[in-house]
């Protein structure tokens, strides 16, 4: 009976499911900027609504740049959560392999109550 292939050509020490972890936490690094810079941007055209509405020739006035400044909070929370707890994952196993799926479930976790957290705020508070 064939055993699993559990490693990549790229790296034979890293498990296949290590570089997918790398590639998600890419990407949501990728996108926690874009977020940020949407945030950033749309947080200026409430300040500086003049300025956001000429430059967008006139498609985004205050209101609509409060509206994206506030619906940005849950994709910038979620994708900083996600970034960052990913990347713990990542430092934990070289240090623990033999107790990593303990410490799965224990960021799986924490990172669920932290969004709960964050929707709890964003929509009830």
């Amino acid at each position: 009976m064939k055993k699993p292939i559990l490693y990549d050509n790229k790296n034979p020490e890293e498990p296949a499911s290590i570089q997918r972890l790398k590639i998600i936490s890419r990407i949501s690094a990728w996108l926690l900027l874009a977020a940020a810079v949407i945030l950033i941007f749309s947080g200026w055209g409430i300040t500086h609504t003049e300025i956001i509405y000429k430059v967008t020739f006139g498609l985004i006035d205050r209101r609509l740049a409060n509206y994206i400044h506030r619906a940005t909070n849950i994709p910038l929370s979620i994708f900083f959560l996600s970034h960052l707890f990913i990347n713990v994952r990542l430092m934990l196993f070289p240090k623990i392999p033999h107790k990593i799926r303990i410490f799965d479930g224990i960021l799986i976790v924490a990172g669920t109550l932290l969004v709960l957290v964050v929707l709890y705020m964003e929509f009830w508070t």
